[in-house]
């Protein structure tokens, strides 16, 4: 059962901090046999679709719809409600636990067919989540986990592998760049098991320069939120003037970080989670953000959906879906450009 192994590796996303993004106290589920999601999904703007499924309704509860990340989510949800035939209600927890519960009480009182669940917090949401399978309603859960042991069905990302491909890109940058090395600082969270992992899977991703020498951590300063970037970050440049790469945990605490480095020279910026704002900043030339390895929150949606309905008609879908990740560069400006192009038509709250 995914509980057994959850207790053994835990992982979440908050969000907004989280799940992108940053915000909620919950856990992302370990890695075990997967299936990528891009063998389970239909790709955004796709034609294909699925026989309708007459009078199924699934309820879709949600951190909060606030920001880039949630909106692509939902499009995702909508998409595949719309290709399957089903009915897809999503509603906002506005992070709070105890909306969670009323939000989830509402699709058991509704005989919600299925509920795709992004739980708020690992032990917090495990009564509201425990109270939809004991009234017999399917419930997959979707970048974060909670502490059920009934919880078996999971859809989202290995955060600590988030973090390690942007090390990993990190290191080749500093091998080509800083041939005689380069000061580095940190925005992290400790706050969130998917800020630890995701520190963890990036300082393993450069370990092989820190342990040479070439790298040096000079600090790691806790971030979550823009502001909070911004502030970590004119901390970082008063204290630690020779620091010459930054990485962000999240896609807001990198944000703050760009925002205090707008007209610097001489030190960039890689972190966690793309948005339309870093791909148009990266086509610059003079852009701090040199690179951003991203969840595909269009997928973790979609899938979660699909999932969902797959077990309440059948039963049965994968138990772990994790979606693949994709690392963003200055390098290739054509790439930058079509995520551009192809959220040209986003709804963002």
């Amino acid at each position: 059962m995914l509980k057994k192994i959850i207790s053994v590796v835990m992982v979440l996303s908050l969000v907004l901090a989280l799940a992108a993004c940053g915000g909620g106290a919950a856990t992302t589920a370990p890695a075990q046999t997967t299936k990528a999601a891009d063998e389970t999904t239909t790709e955004a703007g796709s034609d294909e679709t699925t026989a309708p499924t007459e009078d199924m309704s699934v309820g879709a509860v949600i951190m909060n719809t606030s920001g880039e990340w949630f909106a692509e989510v939902i499009a995702g949800m909508e998409k595949a409600g719309r290709d399957l035939g089903v009915k897809v209600q999503i509603v906002s927890s506005e992070n709070d636990v105890a909306v969670e519960a009323d939000n989830m009480d509402a699709f058991i009182a509704q005989k919600a067919d299925a509920i795709a669940m992004g739980p708020i917090s690992a032990d917090g949401s495990v009564a509201a989540f425990d109270r939809a399978f004991d009234a017999g309603i399917p419930v997959v859960s979707w970048n974060t986990t909670c502490n059920s042991d009934n919880l078996k069905y999971f859809v989202g990302v290995d955060n600590r592998d988030l973090g390690k491909k942007t090390g990993e890109y990190m290191t080749d940058f500093v091998t080509e760049n800083y041939p005689d090395g380069v000061k580095i600082a940190l925005l992290i969270s400790n706050r969130y098991e998917a800020g630890i992992q995701r520190t963890e899977g990036f300082k393993e991703g450069i370990q092989a320069l820190v342990d040479s020498g070439v790298i040096e951590i000079v600090t790691e300063v806790e971030a979550e939120f823009k502001e909070d970037g911004l502030d970590a970050t004119d901390r970082i440049l008063t204290g630690f003037p020779e620091t010459e790469l930054i990485w962000a945990w999240n896609q807001t605490s990198m944000e703050g970080a760009v925002a205090a480095l707008a007209g610097k020279e001489g030190i960039k910026v890689m972190g966690t989670d793309m948005a339309i704002s870093f791909a148009k900043a990266m086509l610059e030339t003079d852009s701090v953000l040199q690179a951003v390895t991203t969840q595909q929150p269009f997928e973790i949606g979609y899938t979660a959906i699909k999932n969902a309905v797959e077990v309440a008609k059948t039963g049965a879908a994968d138990e772990e879906v994790l979606v693949p990740l994709q690392t963003y560069t200055m390098d290739d400006p054509a790439a930058l450009q079509k995520y551009i192009d192809d959220r040209a038509d986003l709804k963002i709250n």
